[in-house]
């Protein structure tokens, strides 16, 4: 059973997000420190094979073509390193919260909201399953096993159905389909992952309790 670590027992705050963790890219400065390796490894060959114009140092053509074909790749490269980093720091959205929790109850994924009022009960269920490929051995698209090794807070409400029918159809669907393992299923639609977020399972599970002020029940 899970208890509220006594570091997370401190006065509701009006709101608490959660977010779903992001690789972390890589610092600018080692970025643009590679990027500069390879920029002055292009340029110094290309300086190299231009100040040897009677090849002596390159005696046959078609190498000191390939220098210049390798030079211009490291240039190529490092530039292209360059944009395509800023391109991905630029373009890093302000994601929406995978899950709010506040006094009046929580939003979870695809904008699902439930008040606490509605919450008769909740409980940390550990999926751990391994789901075979749907192709047969053998075929080109198969790959195998997959192993699921997850955390999830499964929420009971009276009437699920009703919260679930504001969602967007594509939304709604994936709550539904709450099948899992040999012929089991969720006993609730509304499935919270407590893990891959900006916080530890343990605190994402704590914070869930002292927001909901009730304990998780146990299967």
């Amino acid at each position: 059973m899970w208890h509220t670590p006594e570091r997370y027992r401190q006065r509701v705050s009006s709101r608490r997000e959660f977010h779903v963790v992001r690789p972390e890219l890589p610092s600018p400065i080692k970025v643009a420190a590679i990027c500069s390796v390879l920029l002055a490894a292009g340029a110094g060959i290309i300086v190299w094979v231009s100040l040897d114009p009677q090849g002596s140092l390159w005696p046959a053509s078609a190498q000191r073509v390939m220098a210049y074909v390798i030079a211009a790749l490291l240039v190529v490269v490092g530039i292209a390193v360059l944009l395509l980093d800023r391109k991905r720091r630029r373009r890093v959205p302000d994601q929406a919260p995978e899950l709010v929790l506040d006094e009046q109850g929580f939003t979870a994924w695809g904008g699902l909201r439930v008040r606490w009022l509605d919450v008769a009960s909740w409980e940390v269920f550990h999926h751990n399953t391994t789901y075979d490929d749907d192709v047969p051995e053998g075929h080109p698209d198969y790959t195998g096993p997959m192993q699921i090794d997850e955390f999830l807070i499964l929420v009971h409400v009276d009437h699920p159905e009703a919260l679930l029918r504001r969602l967007a159809p594509d939304v709604r669907a994936a709550y539904e389909d709450d099948a899992f393992g040999d012929d089991e299923r969720f006993p609730t639609p509304i499935r919270i992952g407590a893990d891959g977020l900006d916080a530890p399972t343990d605190e994402v599970i704590a914070e869930f309790e002292r927001y909901s002020k009730t304990p998780p029940r146990s299967r």
